[in-house]
């Protein structure tokens, strides 16, 4: 104590500041560090690569406004559509890994495209990390109301009586709806040809106008089409009968072992920490398993599923290679 005051009523100011300086020191030792921040604790950007209004951004918007209100922060959807969902999931690569960038997205951003374009500014397995699948797209084949088949194998026996001559409508050159058809012409062994169109609505419009034989199509608009009578959907490609059209029978039923359903799902970029990983894929999964939800995804073209983020890891792998193989086999390409 005498140091002390010695110290304090000294001529010399150094001594005191040094005094001071211990002391804070000493008691910041001493004081509780503060809590860290918990994640999340700012508002997520979901980045959506297709235009507002579309099947991914109205599924995306759905899931991310009950997601927000589980983590208590905002989804932010931002739509940054262009080069077929490309320049949406390059931003996503490219964003810090804190979990606060993500891309809600589709089988045609990482399944195909890596295939389809040789010239890509993204790493579809190495420069993101999956997070919560939450479906796949359930696809129908359907066919013009003039073309006599009722049935697949009808279908297939047209074709190969007429190699080369019937045309199947996709919504572009490369497209998961493209890919599909291609799948099944692999498997019956015919050859339907491509006419591509930008956009699956003037793609279904030519097949009801006539001008276009068949097409794979998503069962949400092949079924209410089909109801009405402007198209005939022969088959669902789902593995067992869809809750977007009860009726439809798989191809699997008609002897055709194929199921074709492009994935949905939340990345995030590369190295993103597995706490955070973990807490997502367990609200993604909380949001999908309510039945009011479920049945509002299904009408928006969403056929739910739910997953780890390991098996989230696994499905995109495969459908990686899968994918891939068609594509290599029917020489799609866009340079």
């Amino acid at each position: 104590m005498d140091a002390i005051k010695r110290v304090i009523f000294s001529k010399s100011r150094q001594p005191l500041l040094y005094l001071f300086a211990a002391c804070a020191g000493a008691a910041l030792a001493v004081a509780p560090a503060p809590a860290s921040a918990q994640y999340p604790d700012k508002p997520i950007r979901v980045i959506v690569a297709y235009p507002a209004g579309g099947a991914t951004d109205v599924i995306a918007r759905l899931i991310g406004a009950r997601l927000g209100e589980r983590l208590k922060q905002p989804i932010v959807v931002e739509n940054r559509a262009g080069a077929s969902g490309m320049i949406g999931s390059e931003a996503v690569a490219k964003a810090a890994p804190d979990g606060y960038t993500l891309i809600y997205t589709a089988a045609d951003t990482h399944s195909i495209n890596p295939h389809v374009y040789p010239k890509i500014a993204y790493d579809a397995r190495r420069d993101f990390t999956p997070i919560a699948l939450t479906g796949q797209n359930p696809l129908g084949l359907v066919v013009k109301t003039a073309l006599p088949a009722n049935n697949v194998a009808q279908l297939i026996k047209l074709a190969k009586d007429s190699p080369g001559k019937l045309t199947f409508a996709s919504w572009g050159v490369g497209s998961s709806s493209q890919a599909a058809m291609e799948m099944f012409n692999a498997q019956v062994g015919v050859d339907l040809l491509h006419v591509p169109f930008q956009g699956a609505a003037p793609a279904i419009q030519a097949v009801m106008a006539g001008q276009v034989d068949a097409m794979m199509v998503p069962l949400t608009l092949a079924e209410p089409n089909h109801k009405a009578g402007k198209v005939r959907l022969l088959a669902a490609l789902t593995p067992q009968r869809s809750g977007a059209a009860p009726d439809a029978q798989t191809l699997t039923e008609q002897d055709v072992p194929l199921s074709v359903g492009p994935w949905q799902g939340f990345l995030g970029p590369a190295n993103l920490p597995p706490a955070v990983v973990a807490l997502l894929n367990r609200e993604v999964n909380a949001v999908l398993t309510d039945p009011a939800m479920r049945e509002q995804l299904l009408k928006a073209g969403l056929e739910v599923s739910t997953s780890t983020s390991q098996d989230f890891k696994a499905l995109l792998d495969s459908e990686y290679e899968r994918w891939g193989k068609t594509i290599r086999a029917a020489k799609i390409r866009v340079d």
